[in-house]
C-alpha cells in the first residue's frame, strides 16, 4: 500500500485550521501573548499586588535618586552639589533662581522633574496601598513611603504646594508646609496597623514620624517616636545595573563630571570636599571635563551604579534624639546621642561640647549634613534653621557670587511648583511662597 504523506499533511493542516477557527476569533489569533503585562482586572491577584507594590516603590526611588530626582536637584539648590556642566536649565537650580518654565522642572517625559516625579510616586503608593488587605505588611510599607513623599514635599517645596488625587481624580488645593507634614502623620497612622510586629517597617514608620514631628517643631515627641529604633537600622533604596531606571543616578552623574562636591559653597556652605570625613569620601580630578572650569571633586559615598541609598536610618533616629535633647537644654544627652552615632564609624572620633548654644546648633546641623549627604535632607534642614532657630535666610543658604560666568546667586528658599500646575484651576503661582523658608 502506498501512503500519500503529503495528502495526510494537507488533511491534518485543514483539520487544525478548522479547529482553531472554531475555538477563537481572528483577533485572538493575531493578538500576541504579553505574559509580563497584568490586566486591570487582575490587579488584586497575588501577582497583580506584587507588581503594584514593586512599581509604586520603584516610582519613589526614581523620584528621589533618579537623574532628575530630589536628591540631585535639592543638592544643587543647597551646598551639597555644584554644577560642573553647561546646560543653563540645570544651572538655575545651583543659582537658587529656578523659573517655573524651567525645562527640568516641567519634565517633558516620564518620570518628569522632581515635582512631577514625586507626585507620580505619591499617587502610585497610595493607589497600591489601598489594594492590599489591611493586615498585609506591604500596605504598611506603602503608606509609610507615601508619608515620606509628603515629608519631601513639605521639606523641599514651597508652602502652597497643591496635592491632587488620582483615584478618584480630583484637582488639589494648595497645602501649607504645616499641612503637608500633617498629611504625612496621617499616612503614618495608616501605616502603623498593617506594619504590625514587622520590625523593619515599624522602624521605618518610627523614624519618619520623628522626622515629620521634628519639622513641626514637636521636638520632645519626635525624640520619643524614635527611641526604640536601633542605631544599626537602615531602610535603603536599592539599585542595580541598567536599564537606567534601576541605576543609582547620583553616582552616574557625579562620576560623569556633571556635578561636583563643593567646598564651603556660597560662603555658608559646609566643607564637604575638604573635610576628609569618612562619611563623604571624595576624589579630586582637576577641572570638569564638561565645562573646563569647575573644580571636579567626585563623591564616593555611592561608588557604583548599584550602590544603595540609605534613606531612613537608625543614625537619623539618634540625630533626632540629639536635637530633642538640645531643645530641652540637656547638653550631656545631646552630645551622647551624637557620639553614639559616630561610634558606628571607627575613623570618627568623639565630639566635645563647643560651649555655646549657637555652636552646638551649628555642630548638630553639620553632623546631620555629613551623615545624610545626598539623601534629600539638607534643604529641609536649611529651612528649619530659619524657621525654628531664627537664623537669617542668607546666613544659611549658599549666597553671593557664583563660581563661574560672573553670575550671582538668587534668593529662592524652596523649590518651585512648575508652570504645568497652573492648569489646576485651584492653584495660582502666588500660592507658592518660594522666597520664604
Amino acid at each position: 500500500m502506498t501512503i500519500n504523506t503529503m495528502g495526510m499533511i494537507r488533511v491534518s493542516a485543514a483539520l487544525l485550521l478548522a479547529a482553531l477557527t472554531a475555538s477563537c476569533s481572528k483577533d485572538d489569533i493575531l493578538r500576541p501573548d504579553t505574559p509580563d503585562v497584568i490586566k486591570p482586572e487582575n490587579l488584586e491577584t497575588p501577582e497583580g499586588l506584587t507588581a503594584l507594590y514593586a512599581g509604586a516603590v520603584s516610582d519613589l526611588v526614581v523620584a528621589v535618586t533618579g537623574g532628575t530626582g530630589t536628591s540631585i536637584f535639592s543638592g544643587l539648590f543647597t551646598d551639597e552639589l555644584m554644577h560642573a556642566s553647561t546646560p543653563p536649565a540645570v544651572r538655575e537650580w545651583d543659582l537658587r533662581g529656578v523659573l517655573t518654565t524651567n525645562s527640568v522642572a516641567t519634565g517633558g517625559g516620564v518620570p518628569g522633574g522632581p515635582y512631577l516625579a514625586l507626585h507620580r510616586a505619591r499617587t502610585a503608593l497610595e493607589f497600591a496601598a489601598k489594594k492590599f488587605p489591611a493586615t498585609d505588611v506591604r500596605a504598611g510599607e506603602l503608606y509609610a513611603l507615601s508619608a515620606l513623599s509628603y515629608i519631601l514635599f513639605g521639606e523641599l517645596f514651597c508652602s502652597g504646594t497643591p496635592v491632587s488625587e488620582r483615584e478618584p481624580f480630583e484637582l488639589g488645593t494648595p497645602l501649607t508646609t504645616t499641612q503637608l507634614f500633617g498629611r504625612a502623620i496621617d499616612r503614618l497612622n495608616s501605616a502603623a496597623g498593617p506594619a504590625g510586629s514587622d520590625a523593619r517597617i515599624g522602624n521605618l514608620v518610627a523614624v519618619l514620624r520623628g522626622r515629620a514631628l521634628l519639622n513641626q517643631g514637636q521636638f520632645a515627641q519626635a525624640g520619643t517616636a524614635v527611641a526604640s529604633v536601633p542605631t544599626s537600622f537602615s531602610y535603603d533604596f536599592i539599585h542595580s545595573p541598567p536599564p537606567g531606571r534601576q541605576t543609582n543616578q547620583i553616582q552616574l552623574t557625579t562620576a560623569s563630571d556633571i556635578y561636583s562636591v563643593p567646598d564651603r559653597e556660597g560662603t555658608n556652605g559646609l566643607p564637604f570636599a575638604s573635610a576628609a570625613d569618612p562619611r563623604i569620601p571624595v576624589t579630586a580630578t582637576g577641572a570638569s571635563r564638561n565645562d573646563g572650569v569647575t573644580p571636579m571633586v567626585v563623591q564616593k559615598k555611592y561608588p557604583s551604579i548599584d550602590s544603595p541609598v540609605p534613606m531612613v536610618t537608625g543614625i537619623e533616629a539618634r540625630l533626632i534624639q540629639a536635637e530633642a535633647a538640645l531643645q530641652a537644654n540637656d547638653v550631656d544627652v545631646w552630645l551622647g546621642r551624637l557620639n553614639a552615632a559616630r561610634a558606628t564609624v571607627a575613623a570618627l572620633g568623639a565630639l566635645t561640647d563647643p560651649g555655646t548654644q549657637t555652636a552646638r546648633e551649628d555642630l548638630m546641623f553639620r553632623e546631620r549634613a555629613f551623615w545624610m549627604y545626598l539623601t534629600s535632607h539638607r534643604l529641609g534642614d536649611l529651612r528649619r534653621l530659619v524657621r525654628q532657630y531664627n537664623r537669617t535666610k542668607e546666613s544659611v543658604y549658599p549666597t553671593g557670587a557664583y563660581h563661574k560666568q560672573g553670575l550671582t546667586r538668587g534668593t529662592q528658599a524652596t523649590l518651585i511648583v512648575p508652570q504645568p500646575e497652573e492648569n489646576n484651576s485651584n492653584y495660582t503661582p502666588t500660592n507658592c511662597t518660594v522666597q520664604t523658608p
